[in-house]
């Protein structure tokens, strides 16, 4: 089940202009930057985007992004019992240093 959500991040990230992908190596800071909804929904937020670019800029620093999984995506994970997985290298959000949240004031939520 691994595989297929990898897929689907692989295609999400090919259709994706500006991700940052960013080498593990060396002594980096890991930060997973969650957003809690869907993704189209979080990379509506603007905010969002510019503290990803952000922490980013910093070389001493990965961030990557992790959403609210839907629909079948959500199906892959409780199927699996797979961790929560970030977006761009597709690792498991236990494998960060920090979890941080981008949480907007508007209410987004259904």
């Amino acid at each position: 089940m691994r595989g297929k959500i990898t897929a689907l991040y692989r295609s999400r990230l090919a259709a994706e202009r500006g991700f940052i992908k960013k080498d593990w190596g060396g002594k980096r800071l890991t930060v997973a930057l969650a957003y809690p909804n869907t993704y189209a929904v979080g990379m509506s937020s603007l905010g969002f985007q510019v503290v990803y670019g952000l922490f980013n800029q910093r070389p001493d620093v990965v961030a990557e992004r992790v959403f609210l999984p839907e629909g079948q995506e959500m199906s892959l994970y409780l199927q699996s019992g797979e961790p929560l997985l970030s977006l761009e290298s597709q690792r498991p959000v236990h494998d960060f240093d920090i979890l941080a949240f981008s949480v907007s004031f508007e209410n987004d939520y259904p």
